[in-house]
């Protein structure tokens, strides 16, 4: 790099050739070898002078470092390169020249965008132009802002330090080497009751101790210096208790701390007097009291137990549990402990305990655990109490819970016996009737069919009390399984109101349905079970009514949309207020005894336990002469894919055309009435041919060899019942996927529950209805055979 002519002792140089070209590269040797980057400017501000450091410092490309290059072309291309930040680089360039070219030295640092610091400083030539040093500040600037830091945060540890002491609820005082008392902090001089003046002398323990007793603060003698223990208690004469505790340092120091433990001493004296009391109250107690350690080892029992135990205290606590408890309780009684104890929760628990003289007693221990003021676990405090009384009791009750249970079930079996037994006569009764009712090639007389049909009334009147009797008795042993859904109200009413239709029709009562408004369609029902309570209201509506009256039947939601009213009105001669609170009990009738209306007083019994069952409600609203409303509410429910209907036991029968050709029925029944029955009943369908098998096995055999396209099966057969039956048709490949409907007298709600389980495809209850039993038929043995419902019944 050229040296500047004008520099100091260039003359020489000018003559002495030699001289001049060592004193070069002795320049130009101290250039490179130093670590700062230098750069020399003329009064012209162009570069003379420079070195490799100031390229590094700078950023610039050699190729731009020549001499004479003006200092403004430099800086511009540092602001290009980015050495300035960003912004407008001529602008910025144009700034930084003005700076420079001033005529004062400085000192500034700037940032490359390498992140590097850098300090720059300029000192003014005698003859114009400026000599540039660069120097690296990083490390320097991190260290000078790391004790900077330090400076910061040990001036804030000692202010905390010192707002620390001061706030400490402990007295502290600093004691040199030399016995002298250096430092102290304000709770020092309140619990010593001092003033800060007298300890701006720094007297020694013994000096301040003659100034307290002078003062009358403490007895002469009380502190004599540094010989106390190091940790003892003093009273002052105002009562308040100071704990001193002394604390020797290696340099020969000593700090002394005073505490007010006036408080944890009186609590230290209640407690300990309650205790006494407590073990004094305990002792006296009729409950059997221990206490347990943190450690769960009994550490006392009170004079119940160990007048029970037949042990002294020391005897009792050296005492293993299994001495105490029986093996069997034993067990139990620690899986509740090991429970609790962990938690901090109380437990309970209940064993026999052996008395003095080898009889055992019940006990019921209760453990509350027991904390200290600062939550720590000390263990239980548990009471105990003699049960045995009780536990006799226990068994006794359970001991009749069974008897009665028993007797329960055996209830439910003779009622299940009693309704087969009593379905099985009207169902020869009830199903010739029909058949000579239906008869087309021997049609009865208008007097013959008048009285089949007044025969048919009086069966299923009969088998209506029969069913009502047997679901009250069934409601009574808790027998009464109901199966809620969405049931939709238009379709139940529809299915429901052609049944009163005929008795209302017979007393020129109108039957008139008010349209509900939009969405209150679906209630939370059982199906069946909701049809026969409406059948019920409509049916008492119409034999209670006058001659020619009218019945309304109506429904509508409540304001919040949860529940649904079902009201049946009549314009009957109202009910007072006195009979309307008998109105649903059993077997009551009011005055109708005296009249010629059919009834036994079940049926709003019946209704109201079936509604109660469904989670809803049932009342009437009534006056003399007004008519009567009965009303049954009960929950909104959510209309499904498809509602739930109320199935029906009679309906429109299929028009035999219809009725699927050249069809086999196998039916296996042991009773030769039943099976002539349905052998008249299935002669409505002249297209089906009808196989009948007496006995299970016979039946199996002729399903076998000669598959069938459905069987009606009996479910009381000889030997093995339906239930086998089907099993077995299910487990041979030539029977397995033939449609099985059980035909049976059994009609409890377990029956049909038992029937959908086991797999079969309908359920027919006896006594027969024929347009039920058809429309069976035909459903599986139609096109739609192959989608089977599920078995349902009357």
């Amino acid at each position: 790099m050229p040296a500047d002519p004008d520099e100091p002792g260039t003359d020489t140089a000018q003559h002495e050739p030699g001289g001049r070209a060592r004193s070069g590269e002795l320049l130009q040797l101290f250039f490179d070898q130093t670590g700062e980057g230098i750069s020399v400017f003329d009064a012209d501000w162009r570069l003379q002078v420079w070195n490799q450091r100031f390229l590094d410092f700078t950023g610039l490309p050699p190729e731009l470092a020549v001499a004479g290059a003006p200092l403004g072309e430099l800086l511009l291309a540092m602001a290009r390169l980015g050495e300035f930040g960003p912004g407008d680089a001529e602008a910025e360039a144009a700034r930084r020249l003005a700076q420079l070219c001033a005529g004062t030295p400085s000192v500034t640092q700037r940032t490359r965008p390498n992140g590097r610091s850098i300090e720059l400083r300029r000192t003014l030539r005698p003859g114009g132009g400026f000599v540039m040093l660069y120097a690296e500040v990083t490390e320097r600037l991190r260290t000078e802002a790391r004790l900077r830091q330090t400076t910061e945060l040990l001036a804030q540890k000692s202010g905390v330090l010192e707002a620390t002491l001061q706030s400490l609820p402990l007295g502290v005082l600093t004691i040199d080497a030399g016995g002298r008392i250096t430092a102290w902090n304000l709770r020092a001089l309140e619990l010593l009751q001092l003033t800060e003046a007298v300890l701006h002398s720094h007297p020694t323990l013994a000096e301040l101790s003659r100034h307290q007793a002078e003062h009358g603060l403490i007895e002469v003698g009380a502190f004599s210096g540094l010989e106390r223990p190091p940790l003892y208690q003093h009273t002052r004469r105002d009562g308040v208790v100071l704990e001193v505790r002394t604390s020797h340092c290696d340099d020969g120091s000593v700090v002394r701390t005073y505490s007010d433990v006036t408080a944890s001493v009186l609590a230290q004296r209640t407690l300990t007097e309650s205790e006494r009391r407590f073990r004094t109250l305990a002792d006296a107690a009729p409950a059997l009291i221990w206490l347990s350690g943190p450690d769960h080892r009994p550490a006392w029992f009170n004079q119940r137990w160990l007048q029970h135990t037949g042990r002294t205290l020391e005897e009792e606590l050296a005492c293993a549990w299994p001495e105490r408890i029986v093996a069997e309780d034993l067990e139990a009684c620690r899986a509740a402990y090991r429970t609790a104890a962990p938690l901090r929760a109380a437990y309970e628990v209940e064993y026999r305990l052996r008395n003095a003289d080898g009889s055992l007693r019940w006990i019921a221990d209760k453990g509350i655990p027991r904390l200290a003021d600062d939550g720590s676990f000390q263990g239980y405090i548990v009471y105990g109490w003699d049960i045995t009384e009780r536990k006799a009791h226990e068994a006794a009750l359970g001991a009749a819970k069974d008897e009665a249970e028993r007797a329960n079930r055996a209830k439910c079996e003779f009622l299940s016996r009693m309704s087969h037994e009593l379905r099985t006569p009207l169902n020869a009764v009830l199903g010739f009737a029909q058949l000579l009712q239906a008869d087309t090639d021997e049609p009865l007389s208008p007097r013959q069919h008048a009285r089949v049909n007044e025969m048919l009334l009086g069966g299923r009147h009969l088998l209506s009390l029969i069913n009502d009797v047997l679901d009250l008795a069934r409601i009574e042993v808790g027998a009464v399984q109901l199966q809620l859904g969405a049931v939709e109200l238009q379709a139940l009413v529809d299915d429901c109101l052609p049944l009163v239709r005929a008795a209302a029709d017979a007393r020129g009562i109108s039957l008139r349905i008010r349209p509900p408004p939009l969405g209150v369609c679906h209630v939370s029902a059982d199906p069946t079970r909701l049809r026969q309570v409406l059948l019920n209201l409509l049916s008492n509506a119409v034999k209670y009514n006058r001659p020619a009256g009218r019945v309304e039947l109506a429904w509508s939601g409540d304001a919040e949309g949860a529940t649904v009213k079902l009201e049946v009105h009549d314009s009957g001669p109202g009910i007072s207020a006195a009979h309307q609170s008998r109105l649903f009990q059993a077997f009551e009738r009011l005055d109708a005894d005296r009249t010629d209306i059919e009834g036994a007083g079940i049926g709003l019994a019946l209704s109201k336990w079936l509604v109660e069952l469904m989670q809803g409600s049932i009342g009437v609203r009534s006056e003399p002469g007004q008519g009567s409303t009965f009303w049954v509410q009960l929950r909104c429910a959510e209309a499904p894919g498809a509602a739930l209907k109320a199935p029906g036991g009679a309906g429109t029968a299929p028009d035999p055309a219809s009725a699927p050709p050249a069809k086999t029925v196998l039916y296996i029944e042991d009773n030769v009435v039943n099976q002539v029955l349905m052998e008249g009943m299935l002669a409505q369908r002249p297209g089906l041919a009808l196989r009948i098998a007496g006995l299970p096995e016979e039946g199996l055999a002729m399903a076998t060899e000669n598959p069938p396209d459905l069987v009606l099966l009996d479910i009381q057969l000889p030997g093995i019942d339906g239930f086998e039956v089907l099993r077995r048709l299910r487990a041979e490949a030539a029977t397995r996927h033939l449609p099985v409907v059980a035909v049976s007298a059994n009609a409890m709600h377990s029956d049909l529950d038992d029937a959908r389980r086991a797999g079969f495809a309908d359920y027919v209850t006896k006594p027969l209805d024929l347009v039920r039993l058809l429309a069976v038929v035909d459903g599986l043995l139609g096109p739609q055979s192959a989608a089977a419902p599920e078995p349902r019944g009357e």
